[in-house]
């Protein structure tokens, strides 16, 4: 048996440091092939991403709203796109001529290196900014202060540079007030749900330090149905990154061509069947599938309508968590920063997804975020993995066994996660609260539904900034 257990966590240690190697090696990969659009070369131009987009309308909607405000702190916003591919460095100098003066933008632009792979469109594109702010600038003096005699240039602009090419517009403060209104939608909403659950946090607290709520975690009977869950838990997260790995070598000759559609039906294929491989392992193992069901919580505990109604509970409770992640985050970014300079802020790939997806990408982006994902993680995550670490390390001292077990499992859901390392503790923090309602409710349904509720606020609020 503690062979067994040894070999269940040095096994899940490798398979994560294997996951997180390979997001790693991808993500070089991209930094690479932006790179060399910018130094070197590549075939063609890449269009701007939908968060440089979104760092642009933040920069254009804070001038307007504060003109007095010295530039170069604005400008401070996009630092990032200094290093990123040529189009982006191209479009903060539209922003800087927009924030700054036109000049300068000019300036600016005539000194991007164009990369080599795509020389003459990116020359043509470059000559296009620069000829649309000394318009800009000579509208300007003939008293065309907005600038409205500049369509033409921010037509012609727009596929590459997409909302950058409409700083030299008249449109540029006009098409940011929606993105401003559902940035302080959002600043207003995790507001509440902050001060909700530090309230929550303490009362729970409370009621737990007096005994007037008990833990319902039923843990494993005995060693070997603790070892089959970390074995299934095991089983899961080898199958479901193998899955992924080969889905990426699938289709990446075909990434192009195919659609966003396809993509998105491919990982919920992947996410149902990782978990039904791993479900019937445990019967394969003497276990079946009522008592599976009991220790996993798969049940409806005190009741679904009374357990969903602690998944909100659950989510308002986790929000401190994840507050308390965000502020170690940014420390790091801070201190990483200053070592390494300005770069590009943590995102999930469907990200780019965000802002041209048709009605039915939509629905499968909800579909995938705020269903699957909730559903497969909460089993495997707070079903198997935390039912084992609780049933395996030191159970008969609940607290420090539930601190270690939060943690561990915690971790590792976050570092699977393609957001990368310094984004750990925010995920983190918000699985420790999952765990915690997992342990208290024993049935998943809270932690699913918690987990369900943050996906769709998140996924909410990037669909209607980045669209």
């Amino acid at each position: 048996e503690r062979f067994r257990r040894v070999s269940i966590w040095v096994c899940i240690a490798a398979v994560v440091t294997v996951a997180v190697l390979l997001q790693r090696m991808r993500g070089d990969e991209r930094a690479g092939a932006d790179s060399s659009q910018a130094q070197v070369g590549s075939a063609q131009l890449q269009p701007v991403s939908k968060q440089a987009e979104l760092a642009a309308k933040v920069v254009v909607a804070f001038h307007g709203l504060a003109p007095t405000l010295e530039p170069s702190k604005l400008l401070d916003q996009v630092a990032q796109l200094k290093e990123g591919p040529f189009t982006e460095r191209l479009g903060r100098t539209l922003l800087v001529g927009f924030v700054e003066n036109w000049q300068a933008g000019i300036d600016q632009a005539k000194t991007i290196a164009l990369p080599e792979g795509a020389v003459d469109e990116a020359r043509q594109l470059r000559d296009l900014a620069i000829a649309a702010m000394e318009k800009r600038a000579e509208l300007a003096k003939a008293g065309d202060a907005e600038g409205s005699g500049a369509v033409d240039e921010i037509t012609a602009m727009r596929p590459m540079l997409g909302f950058f090419a409409d700083a030299v517009g008249p449109d540029a403060p006009s098409k940011v007030w929606t993105a401003l209104a559902v940035l302080f939608a959002a600043a207003a909403w995790y507001s509440i749900v902050l001060l909700s659950g530090i309230i929550a946090l303490v009362v729970l607290a409370v009621l737990a330090a007096s005994n007037k709520i008990r833990p319902r975690l039923v843990q494993a009977p005995s060693p070997h149905a603790a070892l089959v869950l970390g074995e299934t838990f095991l089983l899961w997260i080898t199958v479901f990154l193998s899955l992924n790995v080969l889905l990426v070598a699938v289709l990446e000759p075909w990434a192009q061509s195919l659609s966003a559609s396809v993509q998105l039906l491919a990982s919920i294929a992947v996410m149902i069947c990782s978990l039904l491989i791993a479900l019937a392992y445990p019967a394969r193992r003497g276990i079946g599938w009522t008592e599976l069901r009991t220790l996993i919580g798969l049940h409806r505990g005190r009741g679904v309508g009374h357990e969903i109604l602690q998944g909100a509970l659950c989510y308002v409770s986790s929000v401190p968590l994840l507050a308390i992640g965000f502020v170690v985050f940014v420390v790091m970014s801070k201190v990483l920063e200053a070592f390494t300079g300005p770069s590009a802020g943590p995102s999930h790939p469907i990200v780019e997804l965000f802002g041209d997806s048709t009605p039915f990408q939509v629905v499968l982006l909800y579909l995938l975020a705020s269903v699957c994902a909730p559903i497969v993680e909460e089993i495997m995550f707070r079903g198997f993995f935390y039912g084992h670490l609780r049933s395996t390390v030191v159970p008969r001292v609940r607290v420090v066994s539930v601190l270690i077990a939060a943690l561990a499992s915690s971790a590792v859901f976050a570092l699977i996660h393609p957001q990368g390392l310094l984004f750990v503790p925010v995920l983190g923090g918000l699985a420790v609260g999952f765990c915690l309602f997992r342990e208290m409710r024993s049935s998943l349904i809270a932690p699913m539904v918690a987990h369900a509720i943050n996906n769709a606020v998140t996924l909410t609020i990037g669909i209607t900034l980045l669209s």
